[in-house]
């Protein structure tokens, strides 16, 4: 009697075969949610001289749109990380692409300026929900031994977004309105909902604060995040200045200049999804110092050939930097995954943070020194911040064995 009470409480808590049949499509699934929300993410920028001819509004004034979301969405992450601690990955990953078709919905149906921005601001909130939920869910369902590949795969969503689904949306938008590219993401992104939530088992019980470790105090992050910091400061103050930098010193065209962030996106795309394989080989820390090293040589080449301006050359320097910089977003997550085994939804969110805020402070640093000295400065402002990620790389203490 007492073995077959044991088993029927076995098989109440195991999944049934379609279940598990079902939750075994959650690697696509996260790649199409965090594709939508890159997309989400991207496709504002470009739209905004469609969204200014047609509110009377001049397309400067409208970057608060960009802002607004950056902002919004570098202060909720880490909130929303400390909410799914409490309430569950699932939940508020669910609920957080529901959010955000709705705000979706209110951008398309916006009429003035103010509302734009509050739906932005609602978009932001509900982002945070998503992306650091599938990374803290994509590292606790993965083999330890496979965790920086699988993130990898997940990562190279966003990614894509940017080389693919942010040119896609605008043409569309181009053809129709810039509404209804709003209105399909919203489509999309409620598509996308109920099979997240059936993809994701329920959530084991989360242990409460008390009970997790001390040695997963929040404190022990910061080497993640200046890590975070001064890879987003380097590639992006880069990155920014690139199509400006291009039609100033070597009269490019648009085509050109096209060309260039094709190469950059190629680049990237490769490089997020060997450097997750070859972080669960060497090591998701290795990976990490291998990234900043070989990003301080790419920078200081790239240096030289842009002041010889030879462009080819600068095109296959520009894949080779996306390439070795790339590797290290799922290296990172890995690292941080493996340390914060209990907190790893407010720690991927503090870095999902820390991203933005790089990326702001690298664009801001840059402009200055480009304005004052030229795009060859730029790079070796690059090449410093990658050198500072380097030293703070070796701050980095897997405290965890791989088990976790």
């Amino acid at each position: 009697m007492l073995e077959l009470k044991h088993h029927f409480t076995c098989s109440m808590k195991q999944p049934n075969f379609s279940s598990s049949l079902i939750s075994s499509f959650w690697l696509p699934v996260s790649w199409v949610t965090i594709f939508l929300v890159g997309t989400d993410l991207f496709i504002i920028s470009p739209f905004l001289p469609l969204i200014g001819k047609e509110l009377n509004t001049q397309p400067e004034s409208l970057t608060i749109l960009v802002s607004s979301f950056s902002l919004t969405y570098a202060i909720a992450c880490p909130i929303q990380g400390q909410i799914a601690e409490r309430w569950g990955l699932r939940t508020v990953l669910v609920l957080g692409v529901v959010s955000l078709a709705l705000a979706n919905s209110f951008t398309a149906a916006s009429i003035n300026v103010s509302q734009l921005i509050l739906s932005r601001i609602l978009a932001a909130i509900a982002a945070a929900s998503i992306s650091p939920m599938i990374y803290a869910l994509t590292a606790d369902r993965a083999e330890p031994s496979q965790r920086a590949s699988r993130l990898a795969m997940v990562n190279s969503g966003l990614v894509i977004s940017l080389a693919l689904g942010a040119p896609l949306g605008l043409l569309i938008g181009d053809m129709t309105n810039w509404r209804a590219v709003f209105i399909g993401l919203a489509i999309c992104l409620l598509v996308i909902a109920p099979m997240n939530k059936a993809v994701w088992l329920e959530d084991a019980v989360r242990p409460s604060p008390k009970q997790i470790n001390t040695q997963e105090n929040l404190w022990y992050a910061w080497p993640y995040l200046v890590c975070m910091l001064a890879w987003s400061s380097s590639i992006y103050a880069m990155y920014t200045l690139l199509g400006t930098a291009l039609d100033r010193d070597f009269g490019a065209s648009a085509q050109d200049t096209a060309i260039a962030m094709a190469c950059f996106g190629a680049g990237a795309t490769s490089g997020v999804i060997l450097g997750g394989r070859l972080a669960d080989r060497i090591g998701s820390k290795r990976l990490v110092q291998l990234s900043f090293s070989l990003m301080l040589i790419s920078f200081f080449i790239c240096c030289f050939f842009y002041q010889q301006h030879c462009y080819v050359v600068l095109l296959a320097n520009l894949f080779v930097i996306a390439f070795v910089a790339y590797g290290f977003f799922p290296a990172i997550q890995a690292c941080a995954a493996q340390t914060f085994p209990n907190r790893r939804p407010t720690v991927l969110g503090l870095m999902s943070s820390t991203l933005y805020l790089g990326i702001s402070l690298g664009a801001s640093i840059a402009t200055q020194i480009f304005n004052a000295f030229g795009m060859d400065s730029v790079f070796l402002v690059s090449a410093l911040a990658a050198l500072i990620g380097l030293l703070g790389s070796n701050m980095i203490k897997l405290k965890f064995s791989e088990s976790n």
